[in-house]
């Protein structure tokens, strides 16, 4: 890479739509063969593993993801997001998250006493250690990811990433048939990192120079400071929770309540994740030029409530029968849980794409100031709600509804309407975007609603059977309510993103 990157400055425009179109495209089906491997993996998982291992693993990721966050320093996005890179300044950059992801395992590794002690789970402290190393494993192919997404070459990082995951579950699915039991986590949490590290050096051929200063690198760093900021308050937004219920609810309710998060989590992830590849770059190419960045956005939006407001609504009316048919009947309690959790998939949705806006014009301390309230309010009604917990079940159906309350009703609203401003967008746009959304997930509600009636009056009640009728009933109603939107995105294969003024224009 030479300071003046002739690929970056040629995206503009219609190069920047093309580039986008053939990324999205790529990235969105990647990341659903992602989300089918994962959820058979996941499926093997939980009816060999149990509750156990999920509950032990649970109490430890909070510090890893603590650490992880001071290991990323906010680098590569910071890469990412930046006008002009020179390969010293990348290399910096990769040193300087090597150096910090060993500080990180060193702290995980003396922390781990501290975690045995804080559950009262003595068998914490191996597995903490069995963990530290995990930071390094993550820091090891970060920049070349970013490399890869800052030039917009997303399909070949989507093919890095579904390789990894497929690398990570099918290592993971093997040692829990062999009996590995908790270690299976713990294999799964190397294996896929590692993998991904392995075919992104591969691929980008490129390799570090040995340098950390002098590099002209301090408006990186003085920007990933800001960025490890709101990434450390809004640690707190998705994880005192998990801490609180590990603490004071045990193992079993952790498992519960950290198995109904994650998969509520998926429907977001399956959107989210690339839809965040795509937009951060998308939106720093065309932040010079206003009326083009407002189209993207608008695009981009348009998306997501298409995408995430049926599937809220959709896993809250099946989340009983989904708890049972991946888990079996030991895991039936989550799905009260996952129910009241699926109904913040929006929210949650477009609470973290906020962070790709923030960084498209380079406002990190913006963020970083609108994350001290969120991170405030949300922490301290989890604590309310935990201590005022009537027991384990009741505890975790109980932070739930605090977590769609405060969050997802009072936070995210006022979390977006502030990020809008640092952007320079209308709100208006967002209620736009949600509308063609709202009415055909409303249309689907009744119609899944009165499918539970008709199958309960016929005396059918296997969640094998109501499951996949209520979700083909379901998607079939929505698409046929929304189907100007999925031909448009099926005619560019899912990825047709492009600025909202394409999408009006197109028949």
């Amino acid at each position: 890479m030479t300071r003046d990157d002739p690929s970056l400055r040629s995206l503009g425009g219609k190069s920047l739509s093309r580039a986008v179109q053939r990324g999205s495209t790529a990235i969105f089906l990647a990341q659903l063969v992602s989300q089918i491997l994962s959820l058979v993996a996941l499926g093997i998982l939980l009816r060999r593993l149990g509750l156990e291992p999920y509950g032990l693993l649970g109490m430890v990721l909070p510090l890893l993801a603590f650490v992880r966050i001071f290991v990323y320093s906010g680098l590569d996005v910071a890469a990412i997001q930046h006008t002009e890179l020179s390969d010293e300044q990348a290399s910096a950059l990769f040193w300087t998250q090597q150096i910090l992801g060993i500080a990180g395992a060193i702290f995980i590794a003396c922390a781990a006493p501290w975690i045995a002690r804080f559950y009262g789970r003595p068998e914490l402290l191996t597995l903490t250690l069995a963990l530290s190393g995990t930071t390094l494993a993550t820091t090891l192919g970060a920049q070349h990811q970013a490399m890869l997404q800052r030039k917009m070459a997303l399909p070949t990082l989507s093919a890095i990433r579904v390789l990894s995951q497929l690398v990570g579950a099918g290592v993971a699915v093997v040692a829990a048939l062999l009996g590995a039991g908790v270690w299976t986590l713990i294999i799964q949490q190397y294996a896929e990192p590692l993998a991904s590290t392995f075919l992104a050096w591969g691929v980008t051929g490129w390799r570090p120079k040995w340098i950390l200063r002098r590099t002209g690198s301090r408006e990186l760093l003085r920007f990933g400071g800001h960025y490890t900021l709101s990434s450390l308050l809004l640690f707190l937004v998705s994880n005192v929770d998990k801490i609180l219920v590990g603490r004071f609810l045990g193992t079993q309710a952790m498992a519960l309540y950290g198995q109904a998060f994650n998969l509520a989590q998926k429907p977001v992830s399956l959107v989210v994740s690339p839809l965040t590849g795509i937009m951060l770059p998308a939106l720093a190419h065309a932040r010079s030029h206003p009326e083009e960045y407002r189209a993207y956005a608008a695009g981009f939006f348009r998306f997501l409530a298409w995408s995430m407001l049926p599937c809220g609504i959709g896993l809250a009316l099946v989340g009983r029968e989904t708890m049972i048919v991946l888990g079996g009947p030991q895991w039936e309690s989550a799905g009260p849980v996952l129910q009241i959790l699926a109904l913040l998939i929006p929210a949650q949705a477009i609470f973290n794409v906020m962070g790709s806006l923030y960084s498209s014009v380079g406002r990190a301390d913006q963020m970083a100031q609108a994350c001290i309230p969120v991170a405030a309010v949300t922490s301290l009604s989890f604590l309310v709600a935990v201590l005022a917990s009537p027991g384990e079940l009741n505890g975790v159906i109980l932070l739930a509804w605090v977590y769609l309350i405060v969050f997802g009703l009072l936070v995210v609203p006022a979390y977006v309407a502030w990020a809008f401003r640092c952007a320079g967008l209308p709100l208006g746009l967002l209620v736009t975007a949600a509308r063609p959304a709202i009415g055909g997930s409303l249309l689907m509600a009744v119609a899944v609603m009165a499918a539970d009636v008709g199958l309960r009056y016929w005396g059918i009640s296997s969640p094998w059977i109501t499951l996949p009728v209520k979700i083909v009933l379901g998607c079939s109603v929505y698409f046929l309510a929304t189907r100007r939107e999925l031909l448009y995105y099926a005619k560019g294969a899912i990825g047709g993103i492009r600025p909202l003024r394409e999408q009006q224009q197109s028949p």
